[in-house]
This record gives structure tokens, sequence and C-alpha cells, in this order.
């Protein structure tokens, strides 16, 4: 990742993990001789979202049972409210991430309670945007954009000799 890639997703379980994960990775960005050049690295958490936490647990406990055993993954599992996620997201972004990929457990209960109930607590927060700065991820991002390395290479094979393309 930190060769070549802009923006990274990794999974840790906790902040310290993230601080370990971080450290190595910019280690070898700076190795890659890109110690100047912005790169992002994205935490992935799976969420269970309620305003009880209780029943965040209950969700999760019922789909473990209809599953037949625990679910397990390789992204962190958080259980909780919005203002506890939003609580572990600030430690987390302190540890150097500078965003998150939340996936929510049950898309139809869990991506309601991101849009409802956490974007709203982060923007209380002054931790997330209330308004679109840029029309591309890449803007949004600060990244700048990419230069096409096979655009001169293609215009070059794809002029005859002599005959430049209009």
């Amino acid at each position: 990742m930190a060769r070549a890639a802009d923006v990274g997703y990794t999974t840790p379980h906790d902040a310290g993990q993230a601080r370990a994960i971080l450290a190595e990775i910019r280690a070898e960005q700076e190795a890659a001789g890109r110690v100047d050049e912005r790169l992002h690295v994205f935490a992935d958490l799976l969420v269970f979202l309620d305003d009880d936490p209780a029943e965040a647990a209950a969700r999760r406990d019922r789909l473990d049972t209809l599953a037949g055993e625990e679910y397990t993954g390789d992204a962190r599992i958080f259980t909780g409210t919005p203002v506890q996620l939003a609580d572990l997201l600030e430690e987390l972004r302190d540890t150097g991430l500078t965003g998150f990929r939340l996936r929510p457990a049950v898309v139809g209960h869990d991506l309601p309670a991101i849009t409802r109930g956490l974007v709203p607590e982060l923007q209380r927060r002054d931790a997330f945007r209330r308004a679109y700065e840029a029309d591309t991820l890449r803007g949004l991002l600060g990244l700048p954009r990419p230069a096409n390395r096979y655009s001169p290479r293609l215009s070059a094979a794809l002029e005859p000799a002599g005959t430049p393309i209009a």
C-alpha cells in the first residue's frame, strides 16, 4: 500500500494495533520515497448500531444464534450506540487513521442508524462534513488527479508518423 496507493484499508481491533499498523505503513511510505505524498489509511468496522446498547447486543446475539455460531471477521465488530461509536471513531482517528469504512451488519437496520444517528452525532462534534466541498472522492480526500500513464504512449501509438492528433 505504501509504495503506490493513495488510500488503503486496514482492520485494527484497537487503538494500539492501529498505531502499530500505521507506523509500519508510514515507514514503508518513507522507504518508498513518498513521505511528502498524501496516503489515507482507513479502518474497517462492522457495526451493530442501536439507541440502546442492550438492543444492539441482542440483535447480534440473535444473528449468532440463527447462524449457530458467533460471527467473527477480519474487522473489529462494534456493538453499541451512535454516541459510543463516535467516541471510538475519535479515539481511532487520534492514532492517525484518516477515515473509516463502516460496514452495517444488517443493512436495513444499521445503515439508517448510521445516517440518522451517527452522522448527526459526528456533526455535533464537528467531526463530519455538513456539505460536500468537491464532486469526486479524490477531491473530498484532497488527492490530486493522477496522471494517465497510458495517454502519452497511446497517443504516440495511434499517431501516424508526422501527423499530429487533433
